[in-house]
């Protein structure tokens, strides 16, 4: 009965081992509300649709300004933007970037955008750092492009790095932004 009764207790603390071992496990890695992981912005349809995939390209010789991506908090909470940065890209550098209020979009035009020709919400853009969006809500994000060279230069797209009270997350977009010296070479 002895060896029963030590065989129990050796099954019990090996149950309470491993439970100590997950939890501090999951402590340890400082949880998911601090990481930087998927959240509730998203260019695409909803927070788990697709994100979207595909390519503008202009011709070079100038700055760019791509603003044909919109993005939506599909969250409960608001989200605060943190900064833009391009997705991998070779031979081009940002150069500014815009948070515009509301669905319609900018599109694709000289560096810095001007003229008639934009949406009436271009009036209330805000830069990206320190942009609010409410639950429910979208904005166009615009970004200065220019080409280091006057060969090829692309991104693959962007990264959206934002905030909410429950952590910290990134927004993934792999639109890829494409400024060539003729367009026909895209």
């Amino acid at each position: 009965m002895r060896a029963r009764t030590t065989g129990v207790i050796a099954l019990q603390l090996t149950a309470i081992a491993l439970a100590v071992v997950l939890v501090s496990g999951l402590g340890g890695c400082g949880g998911q509300a601090d990481s930087v992981s998927d959240g509730p912005l998203s260019s695409g349809n909803g927070i788990h649709g697709p994100v979207p995939r595909g390519s503008i390209c202009v011709p070079g010789g100038q700055a760019q300004t791509f603003g044909d991506q919109q993005f939506t908090n599909y969250g409960h909470r608001a989200v605060v933007l943190d900064r833009v940065v391009l997705l991998r890209p070779q031979n081009e550098r940002l150069i500014g970037s815009y948070a515009v209020p509301g669905r319609l979009i900018v599109g694709t035009v000289p560096w810095p955008p001007t003229g008639s020709g934009l949406p009436s919400t271009w009036k209330n853009r805000r830069p990206v750092h320190g942009f609010r969006v409410s639950p429910g809500k979208s904005f166009n994000m615009v970004l200065g492009i220019e080409a280091v060279t006057p060969n090829r230069a692309t991104s693959q797209g962007m990264l959206v790095y934002y905030h909410d009270s429950a952590g910290s997350y990134e927004a993934k977009n792999y639109y890829a932004n494409i400024i060539a010296k003729n367009t026909h070479t895209c």
